[in-house]
């Protein structure tokens, strides 16, 4: 069903081999401003000019943050910083972490290739979460600018035996490896054997591919397609802009980490959090903790049971924490999701907090660190709520999407990702 291809990269150069990892960076989406100061002073090629440039003072519409990226694309060409591999390839692509909820070494082995976009109706890729607007506005003008892919989309596929990772491993050459800020070793390496390529080709023709992460990039390549296609009077089938370049890992990876996206809330209504408590507690079961009962709370949270639905509360002005067993009828697909009943048991009803609001005002911000979580509402106090959500599984993400339904926006946080540079694409 998918259509896989290899790809002639777009890499660092061998020369630049040692500085890999003062190149590379993190997903675009979870880089912090202080970050991305940082990464600019890393080195002058540092893939960041490219992926999230900074923009000049003033911005004008020829001068901007879009065009500074195109112009460093073109001078790292031109200085040989960025070169094309001369041969198509897949690129195995591994990372060895400590997971973030359990503390054990895991290692997960995906590779790198190019599969065709298809809209979401032709079944072949499926979604899992909605999308905002703005961050697509941003995706587009930058592949305009640059006609390139600087980063993978993180996709699943069924492989419970392992069968394209042992076919591409032994046939892989090394290219780039470097640890990243959080310790994660990131190894690149690259497959050329053209009876190797074809096979694993092959395979994919029968898989269908889920989305892990890159929701909203995807639906933008989709849209860029669509405009490229535009400018042409006989649009080539097998243009580079009708590919987009993935990470590919199988859905049955014992080592798959996913973790929670916790919510945070800025304000509470009129009623403050006595009426905010109240109204909860006719809601749901309440188990209470004081503020300095964090490591207790958050354990509790962990060890709760799977077929209950079950959040966790930090409270900044009365100091405590909840764990709330809601009052609904868990069910299948979405509604078998702490983030689905978050959302339309606590959110909408008592906070007026409506998918609808999400999707147009800055009501939300999300964390993936329960500590951060706790950190904010108790000790900087600069929000009223946190909301504590428990991991799901990959399995659970191939059901809601077979189902043809959509999580809440950031209800999984796949970790570790692909870094940012490490293989790049022209489009």
């Amino acid at each position: 069903m998918a259509d896989l291809i290899p790809f002639n990269g777009l890499v660092y150069a061998e020369s630049l081999k040692g500085s890999i990892g003062n190149l590379t960076t993190p997903p675009y989406d979870i880089i912090s401003k202080e970050a991305q100061k940082a990464f600019y002073e890393k080195h002058p090629d540092n893939v960041i000019r490219l992926e999230l440039p900074m923009a000049p003072d003033p911005e004008t519409p020829e001068s901007n943050r879009y065009t500074r990226a195109r112009a460093d694309l073109d001078r790292m060409l031109a200085s040989g910083a960025l070169t094309v591999d001369p041969v198509p390839a897949l690129y195995p692509y591994t990372m060895t972490f400590k997971d973030p909820l359990t503390g054990k070494s895991r290692k997960i082995q995906g590779f790198v290739g190019r599969i065709r976009l298809e809209e979401w109706e032709k079944k072949i890729v499926y979604p899992h979460e909605r999308t905002l607007q703005g961050p697509k506005e941003d995706r587009m003008a930058l592949f305009k600018a640059t006609s390139c892919s600087f980063s993978q989309i993180y996709l699943l596929y069924p492989d419970a035996v392992r069968e394209v990772m042992n076919l591409l491993t032994p046939k892989s050459a090394e290219r780039f490896r470097c640890t990243d800020g959080d310790g994660v070793l990131h190894e690149l390496g690259a497959v050329t054997d053209a009876g190797t390529l074809a096979r694993v080709t092959e395979i994919f023709r029968k898989k269908s591919l889920y989305i892990a992460d890159g929701h909203h990039r995807y639906e933008t390549y989709l849209a860029y397609r669509n405009y490229r296609r535009s400018l042409e009077t006989h649009p080539n089938p097998n243009a580079p802009y009708e590919f987009v370049t993935v990470f590919l890992a199988a859905m049955e990876d014992e080592n798959l980490s996913v973790l929670p996206t916790h919510r945070l809330v800025k304000s509470l209504g009129a009623e403050g959090a006595k009426g905010f408590l109240k109204d909860l507690e006719s809601h749901s079961s309440l188990q209470r903790f004081s503020k300095t009962e964090g490591d207790r709370f958050l354990a509790a949270l962990q060890a709760s049971n799977p077929q209950e639905t079950i959040i966790g509360v930090a409270v900044r002005d009365t100091e405590e924490l909840l764990l709330c067993r809601l009052n609904v009828a868990r069910g299948e697909g979405v509604k078998g999701l702490d983030t689905y009943w978050l959302q339309e048991g606590v959110l909408s009803p008592l906070l007026g907090i409506t998918p609808e609001r999400i999707r147009t005002e800055d009501l939300l911000r999300y964390d993936k660190s329960d500590r951060s979580v706790l950190e904010k509402v108790f000790v900087s106090r600069e929000y009223a709520l946190g909301f504590f959500i428990r991991p799901v599984s990959a399995k659970v993400i191939e059901g809601v999407s077979q189902r043809g339904e959509l999580m809440p926006q950031k209800s999984t946080y796949f970790y570790p990702k692909p870094l940012t540079g490490m293989v790049m694409a022209k489009l």
